[in-house]
């Protein structure tokens, strides 16, 4: 009896296989948006029972209205995704561009850590919403400021994990590689950070989302565009459609800046394994 086969030669059994194949490559994803669409589902049931008041709580349905209206032609969307996504990116790459070889360079000298550990453990401490007003006074309702307030939310735990990275190294490692005589620079090249990728991405994961909150926090400073603008004005007029529209739209932004680094850290995993 001949077995029961699909167009191409594939039987049923093999066609299990690569269902099977392809859910476990893409499990985490599927249970991700699998747990979001529950919740989603869940929050439009309870706003159209009146389980909750719209008004307060909006409902999934309006909120995607409310996003379709504001990124048509003559809603501010584009605008300000394009503020506080030039806010981000500056702040952002200036907390990396400086806190990485801080948090290295603290790491590797001992003296160096005595003298600056006690400012970042300033900063870190520090209450940003009262320290933000103080850059918008030095450097005005511009730019500038913002894209400060922005790295004084990033840059500490950039540091603290590239200095963790480099504290934690095995000193055997390290021990190993100067009976060899290797030099600072090799040692650093070589060992060091290598050993400190993981450690470096976690901070600058964590960045990522204080990088965020410092955008949100400078625009309900001193702003009258960009998506933090659009909460504090949201949450006055108490327009929870709009609101729930810009957190959506910072949260994407977010997304789209964890998927970046996530490919930057599949091209360092391979740099550490060679």
């Amino acid at each position: 009896m001949a077995r029961d086969q699909r167009p191409g030669g594939a039987t049923p059994r093999s066609g299990r296989r690569w269902i099977r194949y392809q859910y476990q490559r893409r499990e985490k994803m599927l249970l991700g948006t699998l747990s979001l669409l529950l919740v989603l589902v869940a929050w439009q049931v309870a706003a159209d029972l009146e389980l909750v008041k719209q008004s307060f709580a909006s409902s999934p349905r309006l909120i995607w209205t409310s996003l379709l209206d504001y990124f048509s032609p003559g809603g501010s969307g584009w605008t300000d995704l394009r503020a506080s996504g030039q806010e981000f990116v500056y702040g952002f790459v200036i907390s990396v561009l400086i806190g990485i070889p801080v948090g290295i360079l603290m790491g590797w000298y001992r003296r160096l850590d005595a003298l600056l550990n006690p400012i970042v453990l300033l900063l870190n401490n520090s209450p940003r919403i009262a320290i933000a007003p103080l850059f918008v006074i030095w450097f005005g309702i511009g730019l500038a400021s913002k894209v400060w307030v922005v790295v004084l939310s990033a840059i500490v735990p950039i540091i603290v994990n590239a200095r963790a990275g480099v504290v934690t190294i095995e000193p055997s490692l390290i021990a190993m590689s100067r009976s060899y005589g290797s030099s600072d620079f090799r040692l650093l090249r070589t060992v060091i950070l290598p050993g400190s990728v993981p450690a470096i991405s976690s901070g600058i994961r964590l960045g990522i989302g204080y990088a965020l909150l410092g955008v949100v926090l400078a625009e309900f400073i001193a702003s009258t565009e960009g998506l933090g603008f659009v909460v504090t004005n949201s949450a006055a007029t108490f327009n929870t459609d709009r609101l729930f529209v810009a957190v959506v739209v910072i949260s994407t932004l977010g997304m789209v800046a964890n998927a970046l680094l996530s490919r930057v850290e599949k091209y360092f995993d391979r740099w550490r394994t060679a």
